[in-house]
């Protein structure tokens, strides 16, 4: 028998901002360990480049230590460019959604889940998936659900839920999907 159960909550427009403020800062604190290996780098070429070694000035290679460091050093300024600027977009993006949603008179946000999927409807949108393409994942106190295998993430709080609802969303979550490390 394929029963539904469906969650259904209130959209509440300061815990969406925070989540998605979260996420975002999630995602790029992967890229800040390209910044530190590529600061990492650019120390150590223009640290050899600039020795002042005696027959190691006479050739080419502490000018080729030098420009690869150089070059380090405008890739590190290339992705801070990246961060500032999707930062800035992605903000933007995130007060234009709760605005939209905020104009609509029903607000409700309803997850439903059954044997096979799971499925998530909004006044905007509703994403469904099966179970073998979701997976989940604990960061702090967010559950990010991710559905169509990492191409498509969701962020709760266990405040957005009434009642036992998100521990029903969990058990099924533990049950059939898969938890990510």
């Amino acid at each position: 028998m394929n029963e539904n159960t469906i969650i259904k909550f209130l959209f509440n427009e300061n815990i969406e901002r925070e989540n998605q403020k979260f996420f975002f800062k999630y995602v790029w604190k992967k890229n800040f360990t390209e910044v530190k290996k590529a600061v990492m780098y650019a120390v150590i070429f223009l640290t050899i480049g600039f020795l002042p070694l005696k027959g190691f000035d006479q050739n080419a290679i502490p000018y080729i230590f030098k420009y690869i460091g150089f070059l380090y050093i405008g890739y590190i300024f290339l992705l801070i460019y990246q961060y500032t600027l999707s930062k800035k977009k992605t903000y933007k993006i995130i007060e234009e959604n709760i605005k939209d949603f905020k104009n609509i008179t029903d607000q409700t946000v309803c997850i439903i889940l059954n044997e096979t999927s799971l499925e998530i409807k909004s006044t905007f949108n509703t994403f469904s998936s099966i179970w073998e393409k979701t997976s989940y994942k604990f960061v702090d106190d967010y559950l990010i659900v991710q559905m169509l295998k990492g191409s498509l993430n969701f962020v709760f709080t266990k405040t957005e839920f009434d009642n036992s609802d998100y521990d029903i969303l969990l058990n099924y979550l533990q049950n059939r999907s898969k938890q990510q490390k």
